[in-house]
């Protein structure tokens, strides 16, 4: 016997209720009753009678009550009790006869089992139709029986000790019975009444204690009945709070029973399972049925009459029911009951009540409590967590997933409900249970205390809500003050530090307290305050959460801190920033490690990919807060470092950590988050080192200066030279990663070097500056693209989109490397080549799909470095791809002693039309654009803006024929086709003319595949050069006669020398006939020789004096007139080739041959109109919206663009960084927009919609972003000083992009490029993030579209076919992107990722380039789309077809010898 123990039972007795709930402070709990009740005691105790003798006196009394049971009427040799001394008798014999010990016989089991069925059923005497067998008093008073019944009803529950298995389950089989007809009579009964409702639950308790309270052995009764007494006990509680609620003394009974009942698992799991189900019946009715629909398990366990505040009243308190849950981590205050000081009394094994084996469980059970807990703050964040067994899955961690997510998204973060409980409500509610529970087995430099809110409720009003930066905690009193009841942050007790390595079970109950803490604080909403108590103490426990203390393993509390903290850095909690170094340690072991320890019930890529969304979520922070200093949290007693960390310091290291993580990434979807991070931060550092005239300078301070922040800057424009030689140590280079000291506390680590050593070349460039982070980066991804995820349809597209990227990045920039760009190409163009020639069974529409954007990848960086074009190796390159793509093969492979295979040799096998197609785009833009993009008519006309009405006004046409009728313009073009249909060819004659002193002139328009050309050819004896000022349009007049002339000799003419008559005759003489041999002459030749002869005699009959009197008539010699008809067209056709007598005779589109279109038809112009309006780029429209905070109406929605100086003045300044403002175009002119069309809740009849357009371009595509409003004001666009407005003194190379603003918007930018995309996409500028689950966007498009036929397509498709751009400014200057969008196949773009924070200066052209990377992806998803210079060949081959002219050859050589005027 322990008698040590003794000394424990009655002190302290403060200690042991530390978490005692005082609610019921003033009210005395009931006293348990037991088998020794006096009151419970039957009269069969007290006769002296052997127990044999009372077992047959219980048999023969209970027999014939039984017989009764279960029949409709009663059988005669039945028992008939009609008094109530004939029942009461009974009942002392029945009460007896349940207390009966089991035997193995089955006669011996008989009695107790007759005497349970009788009492269940006289039990229903309480239901509406009682059964038969109920006695007559029973029926005339059925609760004062009914409470006996209950009371006595205890004795079965009672163990009875050194019993078998078999006998166990027997008594367990008996128990079942007795609690079945207890729940049914509590659910169908309405006459119970409040002392019979007491009775029963003070059953249910006292059988739950003597059950549940003793230490756990295995397999016995209570073992066995645990989960089943304690789930009727809790359901029948909720019937009494719907009917009859239980007085304060009742549920402090509860109280301190289930406290000591802790130790049991099933108490836990039950408490959950009832809070649960509690807790989403409270939020259907304070949220709505739509919160949180109920599982069918929880609507049945609740009882429908249960509501109101009867129903928040039984939820509180059944929730505190059990005490601090925390406590189940600490076996010295769970063993201070009772029942274990009992056993360890009598126990000679334990001297400890805390040593019990049975507490080993209480790990798992501290688990199961906090999953609880969790359960109940994913229920008011409005996300399903079920802590029922059979419905137990795994926690949805929010961390975003890019797949057709979702939007597919994933959702990068937890989705928020608008309406639903203040993070601060949960806190008050949860908060002192999760931070303690976090702060398990941590050690901190706090003096914190156990004790529970102390502090007056009047704390939880605070005054001092102001926002700081961030929130320094230094020290306890920064805690204590103004501390809100339940929001006190506590340690463990001394006693805790004894346990040693136990302390290591309840990690799993700790990172369960942290995730549910992460997932408040990530729910915060934007217009929400956290107050600053929470928020430090959050902070600390994420700091300690974070703490590494094996790199080579990751601890629960980290994995699910970062599991769930994916929005932690997003929704603008205060001083969020001080957890950066923290934040970044931990990523770098989670991130940089290969061999990593984690638990298995951690998802790694999960992990991982959480870990990636944290990143991605702090890149800009380092520039945009630059040289300010990150207040830090005090990381133990006595330690705090010598040296402030400021914001600069910690953008080399994550440069380093987000290329180290992109290098070891196996997952496609991870791959995708880091490309599109790396995008980002590359331009952000781009556009910060412009922006700061490439030089860079810390603000002041008083620290001393550190590597790192000697390093934090770089000049955008230094050498390339500086990039290779960045081995040097001296002062004037950039160290490498590897070289200088990350931060102080790092600087003798040795374990860090060894984290990243494996990142091999990267480690070569000086990640400071911008052009090391780019050689890093082309580095990399080139050499993964090749190796790694050239297999991977989403990668390898971010990939190429990030290299695309760059290529525009650095042109704007004028500081591309031309080594490391030939490198690029070289890359693209061996990536395109292995592709290519992968076997057969590999080839499908992924492979062809990352096929064709490595051609328009390539094109993107001959348009933004033509110099590429001019290399002879990477030509070489190019066209040897290009060849590739168009034929299948190329003619050049490069192997030894293989022949070139000439052109005309090869059989023209694509890999597919659709790499054909992109091939020939690249040919076409290498010959034609590069170098000349963009043109003088800006990136907006690739093809020349002039059409027929153009050419014809400026040609001395319109001037010579000023006064002849109008005619059409293009009346005065010959149209052909050429070049197999593929080519259409209009020509403009302008012949010489005396007054314009012009020479003749012929003007191609050139309409093929790739746009529109004019060409002009002049007809002149000299060139330019030569011809000086000399006309000859003027009469040169006479000659100047000379005097010395000679003699003028006289001879006969001869038509053959005298030697002809001395030759020989041959046979070949006589082939000839003469005059004089017969012929055979038909009528034709008759008439022909009659003809000459009248023609002979007619001239015979001119006299020698008539033809000398003609010659003295013109005695003057004067020049000829001037030729006026030149034919221009013929010649011009003739030098080209087209006119061949061989090649007209066909007549047909084959070959050089030229066909004649009819361009009389009143359809023909219109078609050219058309074609016109086809461009050869990809084009997309993107409608951009401002959504104020609350708005969920259309109407509201665009009219908030009807007066700009209400607008946030970055969203103008973001306007304007997506492109050049054109021509305002209202809907109204193309389709008046009524009421109905539009849907606007009947707040006017009729609407002008105005539409502000935005148009950029380049090489490969062009976007239009149109504003739309529902007013006739356009906002204007502010100056920016991270954008400044074009210029037109801005040559191409200085500013790609730039237009001039003079040209004609109308002829540039089609109808179908204006208002119909081929992918429908929306930038929604957000005041309120939660808003954008509730932004009617189909509402929106319907009435953006209703102005113009939209297809047929219904709302739903039109949304769901739909890519939204969400942006959220943040309180800190950064920008929360959200991406939504269809499910498909293909993930969304890059360079902008689900939850990525971008940095104001980087945002608009983000944005832009996301939007235009979508739209590529979008269609090379579709199967039957086709390119735009596809779509106008079929045009042109249409045209040709339609238009053809049928004329034989003569017909048509004529034809180009008449006048077109004549010919109309």
């Amino acid at each position: 016997m322990n008698l040590g123990v003794l000394n424990r039972m009655n002190s302290n007795q403060k200690e042991d209720k530390i978490y005692q709930d005082k609610m019921y402070v003033d009210w005395s709990s009931f006293s348990f009753f037991n088998q020794s009740n006096i009151e419970n005691r039957s009269v069969l105790t007290s006769l002296p009678l052997s127990p044999d003798a009372l077992k047959q006196i219980v048999t023969l009394v209970v027999q014939p009550i039984a017989t009764n049971i279960g029949i409709t009427h009663p059988s005669p040799l039945s028992a008939k009790l009609n008094t109530d001394r004939e029942v009461a008798w009974c009942m002392e014999v029945i009460g007896y006869g349940l207390s009966l010990p089991l035997n193995i016989a089955t006669t011996e089991h008989d009695p107790i089992r007759d005497c349970v069925h009788v009492y269940c059923e006289w039990l229903s005497a309480l239901l509406p139709q009682p059964r038969s067998a109920v006695p007559l008093p029973l029926l005339k008073l059925p609760n004062h029986y009914s409470r006996k019944i209950i009371c006595q009803l205890f004795q079965i529950f009672i163990p009875r000790p050194g019993e078998a298995p078999d006998l166990i389950n027997r008594q367990a089989v008996l128990c079942h019975r007795v609690l079945r007809t207890i729940q049914s009579v509590v659910t169908n009964s309405s006459i119970i009444d409040q002392d019979t409702w007491d009775s029963l639950l003070l059953l249910l308790m006292t059988i739950n204690d003597v059950l549940l309270a003793p230490p756990t052995v295995p397999n016995d009764i209570g073992d066995q009945l645990c989960d089943r007494v304690l789930s009727v006990l809790f359901e029948i509680w909720l019937h009494a709070c719907a009917k009859s609620f239980p007085s304060p003394r009742m549920w402090k009974t509860l109280t301190e029973l289930a406290q000591s009942w802790r130790h049991r698992t099933s108490l836990i799991t039950q408490w959950n399972r009832i809070n649960l189900a509690l807790t989403s019946r409270l939020l259907t009715e304070l949220y709505g049925p739509q919160f949180l629909k109920p599982a069918d398990d929880e609507q049945i366990l609740v009882p429908v009459e249960l509501s109101g505040k009867v129903l928040t009243q039984a939820w509180y308190r059944l929730l505190h029911c059990i005490g601090n849950p925390v406590q189940l981590a600490r076996p010295s205050i769970i063993s201070q009951t009772h029942k274990f000081l009992q056993y360890t009394i009598i126990s000679s094994q334990l001297s400890d009540p805390s040593q019990h084996p049975c507490l080993f469980s209480l790990p798992n059970i501290f688990v199961e409590a906090m999953k609880g807990i969790a359960g109940l703050v994913d229920a008011f964040l409005g996300l399903r967590s079920s802590v029922f067994p059979h419905e137990r899955t795994e926690r949805r961690t929010h961390i975003g997933s890019i797949g057709r997510t979702s939007f597919p998204v994933d959702n990068a973060g937890s989705t928020s409900i608008l309406h639903r409980a203040r993070c601060n409500s949960l806190l008050h509610l949860f908060g002192s249970w999760l931070f303690e529970a976090t702060l398990i087995d941590c050690e901190t430099q706090f003096n914190l205390k156990t004790s529970t809110a102390e502090t007056s409720s009047s704390s939880l009003h605070l005054t001092d809500r102001s926002r700081a930066s961030s929130v320094s905690v230094t020290s306890e009193s920064s805690l204590q003050s103004n501390r809100p009841r339940s929001a006190t942050v506590v340690e463990l007790p001394p006693d805790t530090a004894n346990v040693g390595a136990t302390l290591d079970g309840y990690e799993s109950g700790r990172a369960e307290a942290l995730g549910a803490l992460c997932r408040i604080f990530c729910s915060k909403s934007t217009d929400e305050d956290i107050l600053p108590q929470y928020l430090a103490r959050f902070y600390v426990v994420l700091n300690n959460g974070l703490k590494i203390k094996d790199e080579k393993f990751i601890s629960e509390a980290m994995a699910s801190i970062l599991l769930h903290s994916a929005d932690l850095f997003r929704v603008n909690l205060d001083g969020v920033f001080t957890l950066i170094p923290s934040v970044i340690d931990s990523l770098e072991v989670i991130l940089l490690s290969k061999d990593l320890k984690i638990k298995p019930s951690v998802n790694r890529v999960e992990l991982r990919r959480a870990s990636i969304h944290v990143l991605v979520s702090i890149l800009a922070a380092p520039l945009h807060f630059h040289s300010l200093p990150i207040k830090e949290l005090a990381g133990g007693i006595g330690e705090r470092n010598t040296l402030p960390t400021i914001f600069s310091n910690v953008r080399p290291r994550l440069t380093q950590l987000l290329l180290s993580a992109l290098q070891v990434e196996s997952d496609p979807l991870n791959t995708h988050i880091l490309l599109g991070g790396l995008a980002s931060l590359i331009h952000d550092l781009a556009a910060f080192e412009q922006s700061e005239h490439n030089a860079v300078s810390l603000a002041p301070h008083n620290y001393p200066s550190t590597p790192m922040q000697t390093d934090s800057a770089s000049n955008v424009m230094s050498s390339t030279s500086d990039t290779h030689s960045c081995h040097s140590t001296s002062s004037n280079s950039y160290p490498s990663v590897s070289e200088i000291t990350l931060d102080s506390h790092l600087e003798n680590d040795a374990s860090y070097s060894e984290r990243i050593s494996y990142s091999g070349p990267l480690l070569t460039f000086p990640l400071g500056s911008f052009h090391g982070l780019v050689n890093a980066t082309f580095h990399l991804v080139s050499c993964k693209l090749l190796a790694v995820w050239k297999a991977d349809l989403n990668t390898s597209l971010a990939a190429l989109e990030l290299l695309g990227f760059l290529a525009e990045v650095l042109a704007k920039l004028r500081v591309s490397d031309q080594r490391e760009s030939r490198r690029i190409v070289r890359v693209l163009c061996e990536y395109i080549s292995v592709q290519c020639s992968r076997p057969p069974p590999a080839h499908s529409k992924d492979l062809h799909s990352t096929i064709v954007a490595a051609y328009t990848c390539c094109a993107s960086w001959l348009f933004a470095h033509p110099f590429l074009a001019t290399d002879s190796e990477c030509l070489h390159l190019i066209l040897q791809v290009i060849e590739l793509g168009i034929s299948g093969s190329k003619s050049q492979t490069g192997k030894n002693g293989e022949s070139i295979q000439a052109k005309h040799e090869k059989l023209l096998k694509p890999v597919s039309l659709r790499v054909r197609d992109a091939a020939e785009f690249l040919l076409t833009s290498l010959i034609e654009q590069v170098g000349n993009f963009p043109s003088l008519t800006g990136p907006g006309s690739p093809s020349c803006i002039l059409n027929e009405e153009d050419l014809f006004n400026k040609s001395n046409l319109m001037k010579s024929n000023s006064n002849k009728p109008h005619l059409s313009a293009a009346q005065h073009f010959r149209y052909f086709a050429a070049s197999e249909g593929t080519i259409i060819l209009g020509v403009l004659e302008q012949p010489s003319n005396k007054i314009l002193d012009s020479d003749p002139m012929v003007t191609i328009l050139i309409r093929n595949q790739f746009g529109r050309q004019v060409w002009a050819s002049q007809i002149r004896h000299l060139p330019r050069h030569k011809c000086g000022v000399y006309s000859y349009t003027v009469n040169p007049g006479r000659p100047l006669p000379m005097n010395d002339v000679g003699s003028l000799l006289s001879f006969d003419p001869q038509y053959f020398p005298d030697s002809v008559d001395r030759v020989r005759p041959c046979l070949a003489d006589k082939t000839l006939p003469s005059l004089e041999t017969p012929l055979m002459i038909d009528d034709r030749i008759a008439a022909e020789l009659d003809k000459l002869g009248r023609l002979v005699d007619s001239a015979s009959t001119l006299t020698v004096s008539e033809i000398q009197e003609d010659i003295e008539i013109k005695s003057e010699c004067q020049s000829p007139l001037l030729c006026n008809e030149f034919q221009t067209a013929r010649l011009f056709l003739s030098h080209l080739g087209f006119l061949s007598v061989d090649g007209l005779q066909e007549n047909s589109l084959r070959g050089n041959s030229l066909v004649g279109l009819d361009s009389t038809s009143s359809h023909f112009f219109e078609d050219l109109d058309s074609l016109d309006r086809l461009g050869s780029r990809s084009h997309d429209t993107v409608y951009v919206f401002y959504v104020r905070s609350g708005q969920k109406d259309s109407y509201e929605i665009l009219s908030n663009m009807s007066l700009a100086s209400s607008l946030n003045p970055h969203f103008l300044e973001f306007l304007q960084a997506l492109g050049w403002p054109q021509d305002s175009l209202t809907t109204a002119q193309a389709k008046p927009m009524s009421k109905e069309s539009m849907d606007l809740n009947s707040k006017a009849n009729a609407y002008q919609m105005t539409s502000q357009c935005l148009y950029w371009a380049d090489g490969v595509s062009e976007i239009l972003f149109v504003v739309p409003a529902l007013s006739c004001t356009s906002p204007s666009f502010i100056s920016s000083p991270f954008h400044e407005p074009s210029s037109l003194n801005d040559s191409p190379q200085n500013q790609l992009g730039k237009e001039p603003k003079n040209i004609n918007f109308s002829k540039r930018l089609t109808k179908d490029s204006a208002y119909i995309s081929e992918v429908r996409m929306l930038v929604v500028w957000c005041e309120s993030y939660e808003d954008h689950t509730t932004i009617p966007i189909g509402d929106l498009l319907e009435t953006i579209l209703s102005c113009r036929d939209n297809g047929g397509q219904q709302k739903a498709d039109i949304v769901s076919d739909c890519f939204v751009i969400f942006i959220h400014a943040q309180q800190s200057g950064l920008y929360r992107i959200h991406l939504q969008g269809p499910n498909s196949k293909v993930n969304l773009a890059t360079p902008l990722v689900d939850g990525i924070v971008v940095s104001r200066r980087a945002l608009g052209s983000l944005v832009r380039q996301t939007a235009v990377n979508m739209g590529k992806r979008r269609r090379l998803d579709h199967d039957s789309y086709q390119l735009p210079h596809i779509r106008r060949k079929l045009k042109v081959s249409e045209i040709a077809s339609k238009y053809r002219s049928d004329m034989d050859v003569p017909s048509f050589y004529s034809n180009l010898f008449c006048n077109p005027e004549v010919g109309s």
